[in-house]
């Protein structure tokens, strides 16, 4: 549930900048740089959750902990070169060749069927290969090309499908259940929200944009999703629990928008700039020619 808590959604983050047309600002390139980092650290704590709930031996714990962390390593040391190697010979104007394509999915199947072998999770190994493709040219935006559309229009709404059918909100019954959640939504808020914004004033970041950020950092979404049924697949949450945290989910990634559009808009900083005519100028100032 800590991780569940702490993670803030990249993709979803993405999109709600980008309709607030705050992408490319100061604010939105240090919500989606911070982000980033924590949906880094959200994916290692996972890979520990999952391991240390995965057996009761603390010696398994460890070998499995020790074999991700091999994993990682083999993934810095050869796979990255050896999609680079892929990325220097697709260069800018040249169409990428198709066993590239075929080469680098291959890749992540296998890193998949690896890293699920060792007792985390097959997405933890198709993580660690997104993040060792090089970013540099044309390779990894035609590789998102060749399979947004797929994964974005098949296989995204199926896996929302699925967790919907897991989610059963009848189980949030009587007075406690809605205490709790309520508590849970409270919680996961103020740790997030208040959290962002006390470091943000640490930086010297103004209140406003602090607050702002703080709100943005607390969105949720398909990431998730993901560590809500890695946990109720690992029996690690039950039925009510697994509903209370999607729906707290949804209330905090719903208020997002709203929230932000009514606490911070930069537009009205150009205010001042409105009214600079020629016949609005002071008419009292002095000429020194």
């Amino acid at each position: 549930m800590g991780v569940a808590l702490s993670i803030t959604a990249l993709p979803v983050l993405a999109r709600i900048l980008a309709e607030l047309k705050l992408l490319t600002t100061d604010i939105g390139r240090m919500a989606m740089s911070a982000a980033a980092v924590n949906d880094v650290a959200a994916w290692i704590l996972l890979a520990l959750a999952i391991a240390l709930s995965g057996s009761g031996s603390p010696l398994v714990s460890f070998l499995i902990l020790l074999s991700g962390g091999g994993f990682v390593v083999f993934a810095a040391l050869f796979l990255r070169p050896m999609l680079a190697w892929m990325a220097s010979n697709s260069p800018e104007g040249e169409p990428v060749k198709e066993v590239y394509i075929c080469a680098t999915l291959s890749i992540v199947l296998a890193a998949g069927f690896v890293t699920d072998t060792i007792g985390i999770h097959a997405l933890f190994g198709a993580f660690v290969v997104g993040i060792v493709v090089p970013k540099e040219g044309p390779f990894a935006r035609v590789l998102i090309e060749k399979v947004e559309d797929l994964i974005s229009g098949l296989f995204l709404p199926l896996y929302f499908v699925s967790s919907g059918l897991k989610t059963n909100v009848a189980t949030i019954s009587g007075g406690i259940s809605w205490a709790l959640l309520a508590l849970v939504i409270f919680n996961a808020c103020l740790g997030k929200i208040g959290g962002t914004i006390i470091a943000s004033l640490t930086m010297k970041v103004p209140f406003r944009e602090a607050v702002t950020l703080g709100f943005l950092m607390n969105t949720k979404g398909i990431v998730e999703l993901i560590v809500l049924n890695v946990g109720k697949d690992r029996k690690g949450l039950n039925d009510e629990t697994f509903a209370i945290m999607v729906l707290m989910a949804l209330f905090t990634t719903f208020n997002t928008t709203p929230i932000v559009m009514g606490i911070y808009k930069p537009a009205r900083q150009a205010a001042p700039y409105k009214h600079r005519k020629i016949e609005r100028g002071d008419t009292d100032s002095r000429c020194f020619n």
